[in-house]
C-alpha cells in the first residue's frame, strides 16, 4: 500500500501517510491488491520462525522442558509458545504424509484387509484419537492434581505432537531404508520405550509432588491409551470384517 491510500484493507480503518501497522486491527498497511506467491511464502516463514514463539523454538523447548513447556502454557503465558494444537496438527500431518509416501505398514501386522488399508490411509486419525485418550487417562490417574481436563490436554497434545515428529523423521524414514518388519516385537519395544520414557520425563516435570512417582503414573497412563486405541482399532476391523483376508 503506498502514502496515498487512507483505508485499512481490512477493518477500512482511517490511516495515516506512512503509517506501517493498522492502530484498529494491527495489520499491516503495506497488503498488496492481489495476493502473490511471495507473501505466502513470507507468511509461511513468519509463521515458522518468528520471534519465542517460533515452532523451531517449541520443539527445542520440548526436548529437554516438555513439562514445563505445558506448565508455562497453562499459566497463562500463551504468546512465548507455538501452540499445542497447531504443533500437534502440524506434526501429525506430517507424520501421516511420511508414512503414505514411504508406504511403511503400520497395520499390516494386524490384518490383510480393506479395513486395515482403511486405517493406514487414515492412520492420521488414529494419532489424533490416542491424544485425548491419554488425558482422560492423566485426569484418573493424576486426580490429586486438580487439572482439569483441558489443562490435561495440553500436555497430551505437546507430547503427542513431539512424538508425532519422532515417528515422522526418525522412526518411519528408519523402518523404510531397513525394510524393516512391522510385525517385529523388538521393533515395537524400542519404539515404544522411547515414547514412555519421553511421556514419564515430560510428566515429572510438568506433575507436582515426587516425580518418580509422577514418572510411573504416566507410563501407566501412556500404555493405558496405547491399549484403547489398539482395542478401538481391533474393534474397527473386527466390525468391518477386517480380520478376515483379502
Amino acid at each position: 500500500m503506498n502514502d496515498s491510500a487512507i483505508a485499512c484493507r481490512n477493518c477500512a480503518a482511517t490511516l495515516a501517510p506512512g503509517q506501517k501497522f493498522c492502530g484498529a486491527c494491527g495489520q499491516r498497511t503495506d497488503i498488496e491488491p492481489r495476493l502473490t506467491m511471495r507473501e505466502i511464502a513470507e507468511d509461511i516463514i513468519h509463521a515458522l520462525t518468528h520471534a519465542d514463539h517460533s515452532i523451531f523454538a517449541l520443539v527445542r523447548g520440548l526436548v529437554t522442558r516438555p513439562g514445563h513447556v505445558a506448565r508455562e502454557y497453562i499459566a497463562g503465558q500463551r504468546k512465548r509458545h507455538f501452540g499445542p494444537w497447531a504443533f500437534l496438527l502440524i506434526t501429525v500431518g506430517l507424520a501421516s504424509a511420511v508414512i503414505l509416501m514411504t508406504g511403511v505398514q503400520w497395520f499390516r501386522p494386524f490384518s490383510h484387509s480393506s479395513a486395515a488399508d482403511f486405517l493406514q490411509r487414515h492412520i492420521n486419525l488414529v494419532i489424533l484419537v490416542q491424544m485425548p485418550l491419554l488425558a482422560a487417562f492423566c485426569v484418573l490417574l493424576f486426580r490429586r492434581e486438580r487439572l482439569n481436563y483441558a489443562e490435561h490436554l495440553v500436555l497430551a497434545a505437546y507430547a503427542s505432537g513431539f512424538r508425532q515428529l519422532y515417528l515422522a523423521l526418525i522412526e518411519t524414514p528408519l523402518l523404510a531404508l531397513t525394510h524393516a518388519n512391522t510385525a517385529d516385537p523388538r521393533l515395537a519395544i524400542g519404539y515404544f520405550g522411547v515414547w514412555f520414557g519421553y511421556f514419564a520425563f515430560a510428566a515429572s516435570q510438568f506433575y507436582r509432588g515426587n516425580r518418580l512417582w509422577s514418572a510411573c503414573k504416566a507410563v501407566a497412563a501412556a500404555i493405558l491409551a496405547q491399549l484403547a486405541t489398539i482395542l478401538l482399532s481391533a474393534a474397527f476391523l473386527a466390525l468391518t470384517g477386517g480380520f478376515g483376508q483379502q
